[in-house]
């Protein structure tokens, strides 16, 4: 009889392997399927699709121990030992790093066999040439990979174009490169009271396999409001909110010049950004609007950014420069 093996789920994230949220959501997820954490050594906000090509990665597999603020979001076996029943590696990189070294390399080594205690549904072990292949997932070249990939739990909203430099979104946009369903997930800051329904709504995702809706060469942005209790207002579909931030920079401090000529310049300085969202100037049907009134919002991304009607209209300059 063949065996049906569990679920295999990769976290990433850009707050770092440390990060209370991440082990919530590895610990959370673990009830429900095989986990396996990568994530950067350091916090990595705002690095967005970044990469290492030029130097080698370090990847180390490191203890993560259940924290008091994980045990008050998880409840169950998951949090009643020191050591997690999940696999958590550190990655001196970015959330990108973290999740291609996990789906380009890791998961063809790891899943080939059934290896690194991965188990069946039924809680058999899948080693010893036991793949539990039923329904293996398969990466963009054929190999085996993982089922779905989330990245976070952020700590601050990445709706609207937060999700253009966001660390975290590019976690989840990677997977969707190497065709795995991919889903991010944020809390706006001051939203931290909604983490148990962030837990509760990832495993769904999983126990449902709700991810096999998501096509390929798209992956979920999902963002969960400042909001507590009954001031949460459910969930909703968005589009994605265009209105950029208004941002300044602010001088704190000046810097010796320089230019070689040691002339100074009036940019010669420390310059801070700063700025804010216009969140009720955007369409209301937007993920920064719904969101800033109390909805989580789930807001799918696509991989391919080509837009089809200026590429009508490049075309139709190009045929005209042709004819002249």
């Amino acid at each position: 009889m063949q065996n049906t093996r569990r679920t295999r789920v990769l976290i990433v994230n850009d707050d770092g392997f440390k990060s209370d949220n991440l082990r919530a959501l590895a610990a959370a997820l673990s009830k429900v399927a095989d986990v396996f954490v990568f994530a950067p050594e350091t916090e990595q906000s705002g690095v967005s699709q970044a990469f290492t090509v030029r130097s080698p990665l370090r990847v180390t597999r490191v203890s993560a121990p259940v924290s008091r603020e994980v045990a008050n979001h998880v409840s169950g076996d998951a949090c009643n030992s020191a050591e997690p029943a999940y696999e958590v590696y550190s990655v001196l990189g970015t959330p990108a790093d973290a999740a291609k070294f996990a789906l380009g390399y890791f998961a063809g080594t790891a899943f080939a066999n059934g290896a690194n205690g991965a188990r069946c549904a039924d809680g058999e072990n899948g080693s010893n040439g036991e793949n539990c292949s039923n329904g293996a997932a398969l990466d963009i070249h054929g190999g085996p990979t993982f089922d779905v990939c989330f990245s976070g739990v952020n700590v601050g909203e990445n709706s609207g174009v937060s999700s253009l430099y966001s660390g975290t979104v590019a976690g989840a946009r990677e997977g969707a490169l190497w065709g795995v369903p991919s889903i991010a997930l944020s809390v706006s800051l001051g939203g931290e009271s909604l983490m148990p329904e962030v837990l509760d709504f990832a495993k769904r995702i999983v126990a449902e396999r709700l991810f096999d809706s998501i096509p390929k060469g798209t992956f979920w942005n999902v963002n969960f409001p400042k909001a507590t209790g009954g001031a949460f207002k459910g969930y909703r579909a968005t589009k994605m909110a265009l209105g950029m931030f208004t941002d300044h920079y602010d001088c704190k401090g000046a810097v010796a010049p320089v230019a070689s000529n040691g002339e100074e310049s009036v940019l010669d300085g420390l310059w801070q950004l700063d700025g804010e969202k216009l969140w009720e100037e955007q369409p209301a049907d937007s993920d920064d609007y719904l969101l800033h009134q109390g909805y989580a919002v789930i807001t799918p991304h696509r991989i391919d950014q080509t837009d089809v009607e200026s590429l009508k209209k490049i075309n139709e300059m190009l045929a005209g420069g042709r004819e002249a």
